[in-house]
């Protein structure tokens, strides 16, 4: 025992002197490492700068993109969990699909399905009683309706009430945390009473806590779908046999044992078997999963915006990019200045330093300056993100504390770059010969290739991203300032309910009065956003497979002339009533139109198969039809051709539109009162509308909005990517060129002597700068023809998610490449400029 004992304590003796001297060493190689940087402070900033900048970028950009693709995750089994969509005739996709099709899933696919679960949202007017602002009435578009399982799918959190009976009765809901606050304030909400359009009450049975950003979904009160088919007369106990009403958004569970891509296949088959079957072929609905909702931006009638993938990959790529570009920059300047200490390592070696010593001294100084980047990028991060996130209204979660992946990002870059960068001097130049190293061996000349190369590399990306900047911005100028054909200066649109409609008439006259306004109309869409509603259309004599799906809105009389939008031929709507058509009701429900005046749009004509001319007095009927039975029926004739304007943001083409009276003999198709007045919406004017609608409306709010910042909105995503490319093609300019002043000191200090020895033989100091900087040029010149080819496929295909865009001219080619060469020669020649205009004989005398 005593043996082993004390060959435990000779061992502990010798570990613990060991561990003293790897300290000591460990110690040592930090000590000379920060005494480099200090001493070599323009490489160090340099280095440090870059690599902060660039890994603040990097982790802006890759947090953006992750919350940007974690929508709907939170849901519990989020990847079984499908919305049903589909595709009409081929064309266009719809996020919504009827009220028909919940009931035809859970039939067919019973056992398959652990939920179906179909989603309608209204607007309405609610007022609580007994609440803080008792009698004032809000206006509330985020009201939806679910059908039973609600809960048992999405996995939004309730934090006061029950579930219990809230679906399945009917005037009962669940509300947000933020809709608790405004109706009832610091109240408990439970048992409280809403009033809704109608006097309907909802008692409310449950609060739900905030909705997470990170969702599609958007919303504020939630009831059973009994209740809307009791708004709606409809029978509770029945199904919905439509394929068109009510329009729904249909969720789906599928269960853990089912393949849903099979599931998905089988619907277009079984829906057949439910509608007619050459109507069926027409609407094939299909699964989409609930986690690439928000990235696929390929549907009409989406719940809420979303992004496209494309931006995403866009945005991604840039922080990879101006990370990578930044290591290029440390990893260059590390090698360049490890040549320059090539007389430093023959000398250590010659006094018997070690190759593992040089190894892990080179090393630690490559650990050391990459841990002060990392450190001082996270500084710039925390400061920045919160700017940009306000600036450009973006959500840049960045948990350092408990996101490992981040975590894991920053430990890659760290050990990566410094290990690439600590690698050359470390590895190859310890193990060269002392009396190789000492006579100067030609080695920085075999080396200059790789600098040169990776020079290039950094402006290709740098090149790359300006070019792609300018095109974003140009094309978000296109989309902003192009004219829509129609005059939207001056103009509000003020939303309708059914208790405002009701005084419509009174309103239009009293806001007419008003001094400054000069013209008041209804209608049922927004120009520049709203398409209408899209059922069928067709005429006598029209050719089989003719018919299709066109956009209708309903619109006022002098609806066009207030927009400033010319009629090509024949006339608008009149206020006589002789437009409005003779109404009548087929199978005592669905309403029919008879006589009733349309006009369409330049885009129908080559549908209709006429000029403008011809088209006039042609009759059109519009009509919404299901296995064989029609539940809308509207005949006409043309009376009008209006020149086309764009009916929605000019992302999309110019479609095809049907226009009917707004208040025509059947209904009132009013959604809202578009106000207008030439000399602009002062406030004082605003104030007057205010009032004069409360006069009217007491009690319901005047809901309004400019209608140029509503068309401006639907461009914010293109607004963000240019201004997120502009700023980040900015930075790897920055980047680019700190390397590249890096590269040009380390070129001048090497050619002093030359440069000497030039000067005393009576070259000029602006030839000496032209040789200095016509190297770098050269590499850039390499860089840009592969850079801009590249960047015309990119942006081309980008493009091609827009109907309108801006043309792709010589112009984006030369001002991306004279930036690029600008910016270079600045860089290079202020450091040329210095040397050349050193003291040669200090120069000379110095080497």
């Amino acid at each position: 025992m005593e043996l082993i004992a004390a060959l435990y304590n000779r061992i502990a003796r010798e570990y613990s002197i060991l561990l003293k001297q790897i300290c000591c060493m460990i110690k040592n190689y930090l000590k000379i490492a920060w005494r480099n940087l200090v001493r070599q402070k323009s490489f160090s900033l340099i280095n440090v700068l870059g690599l902060s900048l660039g890994l603040a970028c990097c982790l802006i950009l890759l947090s953006y993109v992750k919350q940007e693709k974690t929508y709907d995750t939170f849901h519990p089994d989020s990847d079984r969990v499908f919305r049903v969509v589909q595709e009409v005739q081929s064309k266009n996709s719809w996020a919504w699909a009827g009220g028909a099709v919940a009931p035809m899933l859970r039939k067919e696919f019973e056992g398959q399905l652990d939920e179906v679960v179909s989603l309608t949202q209204i607007s309405t007017y609610l007022y609580a009683p007994e609440g803080i602002s008792p009698e004032e009435r809000f206006r509330e578009d985020r009201f939806i309706f679910s059908d039973e399982g609600f809960e048992e799918i999405f996995g939004f959190e309730l934090i006061k009430g029950s579930w219990d009976g809230v679906l399945e009765n009917t005037y009962q809901v669940v509300i947000t945390e933020k809709a608790a606050q405004k109706y009832f304030g610091n109240q408990d909400p439970i048992d409280q009473v809403l009033i809704s359009t109608g006097d309907f009450a909802f008692q409310v049975k449950g609060v739900l806590k905030e909705l997470p950003e990170n969702t599609h979904m958007a919303f504020d009160f939630i009831s059973g779908m009994n209740t809307f088919k009791a708004f709606n007369e409809f029978p509770i106990t029945s199904d919905f046999g439509s394929f068109w009403w009510p329009q729904t958004y249909t969720y789906v569970k599928v269960n853990e044992q089912q393949d849903p891509y099979k599931i998905s296949e089988a619907i277009p088959e079984i829906n057949g078997n439910y509608r007619n079957p050459e109507e069926a072929k027409s609407y094939v609905h299909f699964l989409q999963p609930i986690t690439d909702i928000h990235t696929n931006s390929g549907f009409q009638g989406e719940w809420t915006p979303p992004i496209s993938a494309k931006t995403l990959w866009i945005f991604l790529s840039i922080g990879v990019f101006v990370l990578v570009l930044a290591c290029i920059n440390f990893i260059n300047l590390a090698t360049a200045r490890a040549i320059k200490r090539m007389k430093e390592i023959g000398i250590r070696k010659v006094n018997g330093a070690q190759r593992g010593q040089l190894i892990a001294q080179f090393l630690a100084e490559s650990f050391l300056i990459n841990a002060l980047s990392i450190v001082i990028g996270l500084m710039i991060v925390f400061l920045v993100a919160p700017l940009v996130e306000t600036s450009l209204n973006l959500r840049i979660p960045i948990d350092l504390v408990n996101d490992t992946q981040l975590q894991l990002l920053i430990v890659s870059v760290w050990v990566l770059s410094s290990l690439l960068a600590g690698i050359f001097p470390a590895f190859y130049l310890s193990g060269l010969k002392p009396e190789m190293i000492l006579k100067q061996s030609p080695l920085s000349k075999s080396k200059s290739l790789l600098r040169k190369g990776l020079v290039v590399f950094q402006f290709v990306l740098s090149t790359l991203l300006v070019f792609c900047a300018s095109v974003a911005y140009f094309q978000h100028q296109y989309l902003s300032d192009a004219s829509m054909g129609f005059d939207s200066n001056g103009l509000i649109s003020v939303k309708m309910g059914e208790l405002a409609k009701e005084k419509g008439d009174v309103l239009k006259q009293e806001l007419a009065k008003i001094p400054g306004v000069s013209s008041v109309k209804f209608t049922s869409d927004r120009p520049g956003i709203d398409t209408g509603w899209n059922p069928t259309a067709d005429y006598p004599g029209i050719k089989e497979g003719d018919t299709k799906n066109i956009n209708v809105q309903y619109v006022d009389a002098g609806y066009f002339e207030s927009l400033g939008i010319p009629m090509v031929t024949g006339r608008e709507f009149i206020e006589d009533g002789a437009d409005k058509g003779i109404y009548s009701l087929m199978r005592d429900r669905f309403p029919q139109l008879d006589q009733v005046a349309m006009i369409v749009n330049e885009a129908a004509l080559e549908w209709l198969g006429k000029d403008a001319n011809t088209a006039i007095q042609s009759e059109l009927r519009v009509f919404t039809e299901e296995n064989g039975e029609l539940f809308s029926n509207f005949k006409g004739t043309v009376v009008g051709v209006v020149q086309d304007y764009h009916t929605r943001d000019m992302r999309f083409s110019i479609t095809p539109t049907i226009y009917l009276p707004a208040k025509n003999a059947a209904f009132d198709g009013t959604s809202y009162t578009l106000i207008k007045s030439e000399e602009g919406i002062s406030p004082e004017l605003l104030t007057e509308m205010q009032a004069t609608w409360k006069e009217i409306n007491d009690g319901l709010p005047f809901d309004y909005k400019f209608l140029d910042d509503d068309i401006a909105q639907q461009y914010e995503q293109q607004a963000k990517t240019s201004t997120l490319l502009g700023s980040f093609a900015f930075l790897t300019l920055l980047i680019s060129c700190l390397g590249l002043f890096g590269l040009s000191i380390f070129t001048a200090e090497s050619r002093k002597k030359e440069i000497g020895i030039r000067r005393v033989l009576g070259a000029s100091s602006l030839s000496i700068v032209n040789k200095l900087t016509s190297e770098f040029l050269i590499l850039v010149g390499i860089s840009l023809l592969v850079a801009l080819p590249s960047g015309y496929f990119l942006m081309k295909e980008w493009l091609t998610q827009f109907a309108f865009k801006v043309p792709i001219s010589v112009w984006f080619f030369i001002g991306s490449a004279s930036i690029s060469i600008l910016l270079a020669y600045t860089t290079v020649s202020f450091q040329s400029f210095r040397t050349a205009h050193a003291n040669p004989v200090e120069s000379i005398k110095n080497e």
